[in-house]
Order: structure tokens, then C-alpha cells, then sequence
């Protein structure tokens, strides 16, 4: 060891020490030289493989390209063939423009899904669906969602017809429902019977898979809609949305018969800038088209007019249904005859605005006539199952809360001047609940709708704008309809509200009239669609009070106060306890030459006030009156009258009369004179008219007169009288039933004076048009 150290020692400082040693180490080449000396060498050595080198290198930069751009694509062309040739057979087409699947985590994505039925069709812009195999599911928690859906730029339009289809369904399923039994005595063979009970118990087995594989199913939307329309109509429903997070699960039956239904289903999903709108067809070739009234809701959008009639900011849906088993002997009779639950809820929780109208209401018809059309024949009385059939749908239920304040606008035209009725509600909790028939009963089929509103206050678009304010409203609607389309139907009507109080002129009957005249079809009545039906309306109020204006020439002070200005306005005020007015409305003859109707008003506790404000120069005469009055009753000296307590009282409102009771009725026989054709010279009523001259020389008296008899009964009567609340009530005479019926704001000078509006001498123009066939 020791003489081999010596010798390596050496060696090591001559190394060192050497000058040609360190010129040499210093001239080593690079790295990068050395590679490509290589490169050069391998070149050289393998010239004859270089081709094969440069193709393997391009068809991997090929396959490499087509994997990135190519590749879903290609998969999306076999994938839609596959669907087509072997599931799709019918008429149902669907197509993918790029398909791909991950192994490793689980995803399938797609793009431009066309799905495409006889009765309507699917797009979908960008697809992902991430089955979460690796999750578990866990005790006693809630359930896990292993499949994810992630869908971007959903369309779904619907264009076929539903009643046909409705009603083959319905057969086939009442078919099937019923085949093979009487008297829920089964007369099918043993083996259709064990057949048909393996049929079952896979199918369920199946469901039970699936509801282990997948507790929950989460959805995700971005930017969806559903179109309801076809090119025959102008005008198609619109349902658009910005985002939609929803989760669908099933678990056990909780309701009405747990034991028996199989599961519940529960669709519950959150949605962001909900809109649903009336949509022209831009594929409509028909020359019947109505413009949308000209408002900040109905615009233009790429040459489609758009009426936005529901809008909500942010909201809620569920969806809950249970799936019906079948009947037991174990079971009660009525327990047997229970439907089985299914409803629907949805709740807006931000921003909501609904807008109505006659238009919107047109639309709707429309729609409804091409979807779901008059069956013209009798319809079938729904058989309830026997033992061992499965359970059926009786109704379905929809709610719809309002958790937020809501704005309800109903537009109008009169005169070509566009009309509104604002309704507001400030308030949280007002809703709508509906109760939709899916049964028919011997006798027929009931729907009933609820609504009730809190806080209302209505307004309208004439100078004077107040109309309406209520703690609650609370409407009642109950239809029933027969069997057969055209036999009498009956609608009931109950509207309750409590403390309301009411402004009214008689500008204001001008108002709802145009409403309903706009509301009334211009069709001339047709015998073959004509639909006989009652309406029962009931009004009932509690602590109602009715604020009359009683200025002299029917002047009033339309401003709103909020400049600083007071309000000049006198009236008459009258509080009753509770109100009830019944009005039925009849119509069961078709174009009849006379209709009756009576109306029937019961009013309790009833005690008028002259409302006066402080600036009248009369105030504090009347008021030093009011606080100095004393009058002889049977029961002593008395300062104010019986029924002062039960109202509110607020400054300004000096006591004048009370009643413990009145009831009006109200005898009406009307002769209507509905929408004629007046070219049609072969109809008796269109000669009838046209032997009256035409608008320059026809008389009132060639008519039939109108008839009200009006017999009010008063109870005891307690009056405090003076000189000004007599002359109040004879301005409220000539405002209601005279020449000042058109009430006149008392900044109208003003406006005039800046040409803001034009009045015109005659109050009769305006009220002619003369355009339209002389009809009187």
C-alpha cells in the first residue's frame, strides 16, 4: 500500500503541476458541442434511416393534433351514429358535434347537442357530466351527489300539440290500468300474472341500483331557455334564466301512504334573473299580428318584440312528487280514494315584477288553443284502482311566494293611449296557490286558485293616481267545469279585504271600463264556440273606508305631496265595520235580447266624515263646531256619536253621520249590443242598426231603454248637519251624476300654459271614434 501511494502521489503533483495538462483541460468542449457532435456522428453512421425518422416525427405531430382538435369530433359523429341506428329508430334525431370520455376522472363532455323529437328539441351549447365514483356514502348523512351536470347554454322548444298526445297516453294508460280486471277480480292467466310480477321486480330492482348508485344528481345551468310557440302564432312564451344550481334526489315516502308509494322525488334548484316574456316568431308568415303595448318592459331586441311579463331577480323552485305504488286490501276507503301528493313551490326572494295585461291575455289564449285545444266531446270519468293496481294522480299543486316586495302592472289600451294599473305590494309573504285538476268526477272537474296580498296599495295612471290601500286582500277563485265543453260553468269568486281603504271618482268607472272592454274579445260571438258560465262574485270588506273627493267642479289636487305642498283636497269619507256585496253575473243565452242582474250591497255600522284640510279657510270653523257640539240622545248628552270610537281618527276628519245598517239592492236589465260584423247585411241585428240612420242622424230613443230599480233600506240614522257638509254633498251630486264627471287637476292651468297638455272646449271629442262602423 505504502509504494502504491508513492507511486499515485507522484503522479498527482506532476498533474498539477504540468502546463501542457492545464492548456488541454481548459480546451474541453460544451456540453451543446458535444450533443451535436453526436448528433452529426449518429447522422453519419445511420444516414440510410433518416426518412423513416423524420415520418415517425410528423405522424406523431399529426396524431398529436388530431387528439387535441380532431379527436372528440370524430367520437361525436360515431356516438350520434350509434344513438340513431340502434336506440333512436323512431322520429326522434340526435347529433353530437364533439364527444369525449376520462377514464381517470370520470367526465363525458360534448358540444352542439342537438336533440331533436316530434314534439320538441334540445340544444346545448357545452356539456360535462363527472360521475364521482370514488365518493361514499356515509350514515346518517345527507345524500351524496356522485353525479354532476354541468350544462352551458340550454334551449328547449316545444311545437307540437299536447292534447292529442294527452289523450292518447291517458287512454292507453286507463288500457292498462284496467286490462284484465273487473270488479278488481283479476282475468288473466297465471302466467301473464307471474309474468308480468317478474316484469316488476326487475324494473324495481333496477330503480333500487340506480337510487344506491346515484343518491343525488346535482345540475348546473348557465344561461337557459325554454320556448313555448309555433310558426302559426305569433307569439311565442319565453322562459329565460342567467343560472340555475339544482340537486334532484329521491328518498322514502313521507306523506299521505308511505307504506304503500315507492319514493319521493324532490327537485329542488336556485335560480338567478328569472324572466318569462311573450316573443315574437320571427318564423310567423300570417298577417294577423297585434303589437305589444309600448311600455319599459316591451321592447325590441334583434328585431323581436318582447312583452316581459314575470321577472325576478333571485329565487327558489321545488318540485316534489311522490311515485304511487299499488293498492293493498290493508288499505281504508278513504285512503284508497286519495290521490297521490305531487306539488310544486316556487319562491322569489328578490326583485319580482309581474306585468299583465289584455294583450299578454290574447297571447296566452292563443297558445293555449294551439297546445291544448277544445276537446269537443265528453269527457271520460276517471275509474278509480281497484286492489292491486297502482295509485293515480288526483291534482297538482303549484305556490307561488313572495318573499320580497312585488310590483303588479296591469296594461291597457283606451283610445290608443296606453293604460296601467300599478299595483304594490311593500310587503313580504303575499302568495299565489293554485289547485289544478288531473281527475274528472261524474259531474266534472274543479280548479281553485288563492291569492292574498299584503299590504296593497293600487294606484293608476290618471292625474289622480290613488286608488286603493289594504292591510290584506284575499281572493278566492273556485271554477267548475262539466264534462261536456259547452255546458253551464260556475265560477265563484270571494274577495276579502281587510281595512281597506278606497278612493274613488268617476273618472275612475271610465277606467276599469276600458279595462274590461279591452279585456272582451272584438270577435263577433260565434254559436259554435259559445261557452255558457255564471260568475258569483263576492266582495266582503272589514273596517272599509270610501274616500270621496268633493271640491267644487270636481277641481282636484293630483299632486302627491312630496314637493312640500299641502294637498287641498275635501272629502267625504264613509267607514263601515263590514261590507258585503254580491253580484252574479249570468251568461247562459247566447247574444240574449235583454240580461238581468241584481246586485245585493250589506253595509254595518256605517259612519260618514267631512274630511277637510287645514289650509280650508272653513277649517277651524268647523272645527271649533266639532270640539263645542253636544246633542240629545235617549240615553243623555252625548259630544260625538256612537260609531266615533270604532274608527281611526286622524286630523282633519270632523264626524257628520251614522248608521247602523244599509242595504242596497240593486235591479239591472241591460240590453247588450255585442261586436257585429256591419257588412254582414244578411244579420237582422246589422239591418236593425242600419234602418237607424247613420251617427249624424240616429236618436237615443230608436233604442230600448236600460232599467235599475234601486231600493236601499236604512236603519236609525243619527245626523249632525251643516251648512258646509251639505254643500259638499251636492258638489259630490254634480261630480258623480252631472256635468263635472271628468275631474280636472288644479295644476292644469299650469300645464296647459306650458303645452304639456291640450284640452279641448267640447268634452265630447275624444269619445268618438270615427273610424270604426256606426254602432250605436
Amino acid at each position: 500500500m505504502q509504494s502504491l501511494q508513492r507511486t499515485i502521489s507522484p503522479m498527482n503533483s506532476t498533474n498539477f503541476t504540468d502546463p501542457n495538462f492545464l492548456s488541454t483541460s481548459s480546451t474541453t468542449p460544451s456540453t451543446l458541442d458535444v450533443i451535436s457532435n453526436e448528433i452529426i456522428d449518429y447522422f453519419d453512421t445511420h444516414r440510410e434511416k433518416i426518412p423513416l425518422l423524420i415520418t415517425v416525427y410528423l405522424l406523431t405531430i399529426i396524431w398529436i393534433l388530431y387528439l387535441i382538435l380532431y379527436n372528440s369530433r370524430t367520437q361525436g359523429i360515431i356516438f350520434s351514429y350509434i344513438l340513431r341506428r340502434f336506440y333512436f329508430k323512431d322520429a326522434s334525431q340526435i347529433k353530437f358535434d364533439s364527444f369525449s370520455i376520462s377514464f381517470i376522472s370520470g367526465s363525458i363532455m360534448f358540444r352542439n347537442l342537438h336533440y331533436t323529437t316530434g314534439n320538441y328539441v334540445v340544444f346545448v351549447k357545452d356539456g360535462c357530466l363527472v360521475f364521482r365514483y370514488w365518493s361514499k356514502a356515509k350514515a346518517n348523512a345527507k345524500a351524496v351527489i356522485r353525479l354532476k351536470i354541468q350544462l352551458y347554454h340550454l334551449d328547449i322548444q316545444f311545437f307540437s300539440p299536447i292534447r292529442s298526445n294527452t289523450v292518447s297516453e291517458t287512454t292507453s294508460s286507463n288500457d292498462d290500468l284496467h286490462r284484465g280486471s273487473v270488479a278488481g277480480i283479476s282475468t288473466k292467466t297465471e302466467d301473464i300474472q307471474s309474468v308480468n310480477a317478474m316484469k316488476n321486480n326487475e324494473e324495481g330492482a333496477f330503480i333500487n341500483r340506480l337510487r344506491s348508485l346515484f343518491p343525488a344528481i346535482e345540475i348546473k345551468v348557465e344561461h337557459g331557455r325554454i320556448f313555448i310557440g309555433h310558426d302559426t302564432i305569433p307569439y311565442g312564451l319565453s322562459i329565460r334564466f342567467n343560472t340555475m344550481n339544482s340537486t334532484f334526489t329521491s328518498q322514502s315516502p313521507s306523506r299521505n301512504l308511505p307504506d304503500i308509494d315507492l319514493m319521493t322525488l324532490i327537485y329542488s334548484l336556485t335560480y338567478r334573473n328569472l324572466r318569462i316574456q311573450f316573443c315574437s316568431n320571427k318564423n310567423y308568415k300570417g298577417s294577423w299580428i297585434e303589437d305589444p303595448p309600448e311600455i319599459t318592459i316591451a321592447k325590441s331586441t334583434n328585431d323581436q318584440k318582447v312583452f316581459q311579463v314575470f321577472e325576478c331577480s333571485q329565487g327558489e323552485l321545488e318540485y316534489e312528487q311522490d311515485v304511487p305504488g299499488k293498492i293493498s286490501e290493508s288499505l281504508e276507503n278513504d285512503q284508497v280514494t286519495s290521490g297521490v301528493f305531487w306539488e310544486i313551490r316556487v319562491k322569489c326572494n328578490k326583485g319580482a315584477k309581474i306585468s299583465y295585461g289584455p294583450w299578454a291575455d290574447r297571447q296566452r289564449e292563443l297558445l293555449w288553443q294551439y297546445f291544448l285545444p277544445t276537446l269537443y266531446e265528453e269527457s271520460p270519468i276517471t275509474t278509480e284502482p281497484s286492489i292491486g293496481q297502482t295509485r293515480i294522480f288526483k291534482s297538482v299543486r303549484f305556490k307561488l311566494a313572495l318573499n320580497c316586495p312585488t310590483i303588479l302592472d296591469v296594461y291597457f289600451m283606451n283610445k290608443m293611449k296606453l293604460q296601467k294599473l300599478h299595483v304594490d305590494c311593500p310587503s313580504k309573504g303575499s302568495y299565489f296557490d293554485a289547485i289544478l285538476p288531473f281527475s274528472t268526477n261524474p259531474d266534472g272537474f274543479d280548479t281553485s286558485l288563492s291569492i292574498n296580498m299584503l299590504e296593497t296599495i293600487a294606484q293608476t295612471n290618471l292625474a289622480f293616481t290613488p286608488l286603493l290601500k289594504a292591510e290584506n286582500i284575499h281572493i278566492n277563485v273556485h271554477i267548475h267545469y262539466p264534462r261536456l265543453w259547452n255546458s253551464l260553468q260556475d265560477w265563484f269568486v270571494d274577495i276579502d279585504a281587510k281595512n281597506p281603504q278606497v278612493y274613488f271618482v268617476f273618472e275612475q268607472k271610465n277606467f276599469f271600463q276600458a279595462l274590461i272592454n279591452d279585456f272582451g274579445s272584438s270577435i263577433p260571438p260565434d254559436i259554435y264556440s259559445f261557452t255558457p258560465f255564471i260568475y258569483n262574485i263576492t266582495l266582503r270588506g272589514e273596517q272599509v273606508e270610501i274616500l270621496i273627493p268633493c271640491n267644487q267642479g270636481n277641481w282636484i289636487d293630483c299632486s302627491d305631496g312630496n314637493d312640500g305642498k299641502l294637498i287641498e283636497n275635501n272629502y267625504v269619507s264613509l267607514c263601515a265595520r263590514s261590507l258585503e256585496l254580491k253580484y252574479p253575473l249570468s251568461f247562459v243565452e247566447f247574444c240574449p235580447i235583454s240580461t238581468s242582474a241584481d246586485l245585493n250591497i250589506q253595509v254595518t255600522d256605517v259612519l260618514a266624515r267631512l274630511v277637510i284640510p287645514e289650509i280650508n279657510r272653513m277649517y277651524y270653523i268647523v272645527d271649533g263646531l266639532d270640539q263645542h257640539k253636544r246633542f240629545y240622545t235617549p240615553d243623555g248628552v252625548k259630544s260625538q256619536l256612537s260609531l266615533s270610537d270604532t274608527f281611526e281618527k286622524r286630523p282633519g276628519c270632523f264626524e257628520c253621520a251614522e248608521v247602523n245598517h244599509i242595504n242596497v239592492l240593486v235591479q239591472i236589465l241591460l240590453h247588450p249590443s255585442p261586436p257585429v260584423d256591419m257588412n254582414r247585411t244578411d244579420l237582422l241585428y246589422v239591418q236593425q242598426i242600419k234602418s237607424m240612420g247613420n251617427r249624424q242622424t240616429f236618436h237615443p230613443n230608436k233604442l230600448k231603454y236600460d232599467v235599475f230599480n234601486l231600493e236601499i233600506d236604512l236603519g236609525p240614522v243619527n245626523l249632525l248637519l251643516h251648512g258646509l257638509f251639505l254643500k259638499k254633498l251636492w258638489w259630490i251630486k254634480e261630480n258623480l251624476f252631472g256635468w263635472d264627471q271628468m275631474f280636472h287637476d288644479i295644476h292644469e292651468p299650469d300645464l296647459i300654459r306650458d303645452k304639456k297638455i291640450i284640452v279641448h272646449d267640447d268634452p265630447l271629442i275624444g269619445m268618438i271614434d270615427e273610424n270604426q262602423a256606426f254602432d250605436p
